[in-house]
């Protein structure tokens, strides 16, 4: 299916994805680098989201996380192209794809003293999606209400490991997103947040975006007593993302 995404300059794309891919931000002891998802993360990255949100009404099965992830898996997410190369090479595309699968990965400074998994030298802790067309957007297991527009950029799939959260991991990845909806020629994002998650509000509030709709009472009702929640959107300068 070709993308409903078209970029003036697919080296740009390229670029950004690159920058993404090489995205590097020191903690206490240890790194953290965000990049778009490889098959050997699949595994990882579908535990950390099934995890997240297991004890909420948004519980997402298995089998719908992995299509999700792979419906934005890139064929091949290396480095930027150089001048002398075609740049639709760098993500196995020849356009812009309709959306991105971002994972975070903590790399210790002394692997010694951080348990990892066995042959990993570092853990995937958390998970962002941005999608660019109706098809891609996870809106088919949404409430039928309250729904992003039909082919704007869409943030999705925010997720990240319990044992490492306030450390800053969901800004990067979200900031990851945004630079990604930039590059692509959007100048909005939108997303879902459940009214009653204090912290991901904050968040969201402290990197500019504002409450567009919200569930009602009602829709609550209709659809089998979901939490509610606030459809929220920023606008996005160059300084800004």
């Amino acid at each position: 299916m070709r993308s409903v995404v078209e970029i003036d300059d697919q080296r740009a794309l390229a670029q950004i994805v690159h920058n993404i891919w090489m995205r590097r931000r020191t903690l206490i002891a240890e790194s953290l680098r965000i990049r778009p998802i490889e098959r050997g993360d699949v595994q990882a990255a579908s535990i950390v989201l099934t995890r997240a949100f297991a004890t909420s009404a948004e519980a997402v099965p298995l089998a719908e996380v992995l299509k999700d992830i792979d419906s934005m898996l890139l064929a091949d997410p290396g480095p930027a192209a150089d001048s002398s190369s075609d740049p639709s090479t760098t993500s196995g595309r020849s356009v812009a794809p309709d959306g991105y699968f971002l994972v975070a990965r903590l790399y210790p400074r002394d692997p010694q003293q951080a348990p990892l998994p066995p042959g990993q030298d570092s853990r995937l802790v958390g998970t962002a999606a941005v999608s660019f067309s109706a098809e891609s957007q996870p809106v088919r297991r949404l409430p039928p209400v309250n729904l992003p527009p039909s082919g704007g950029a869409y943030v999705s799939n925010m997720a990240v490991d319990p044992r490492v959260r306030r450390r800053g991991v969901a800004r990067a990845l979200l900031t990851a997103c945004e630079e990604l909806v930039w590059t692509a020629g959007r100048r909005e994002v939108w997303l879902h947040v459940r009214e009653v998650d204090a912290a991901a509000r904050t968040l969201y509030d402290s990197a500019g975006y504002v409450a567009a709709a919200k569930d009602s009472w009602l829709d609550t009702i209709k659809h089998g007593g979901m939490r509610p929640r606030i459809l929220m959107r920023k606008e996005l300068h160059k300084n800004s993302c």
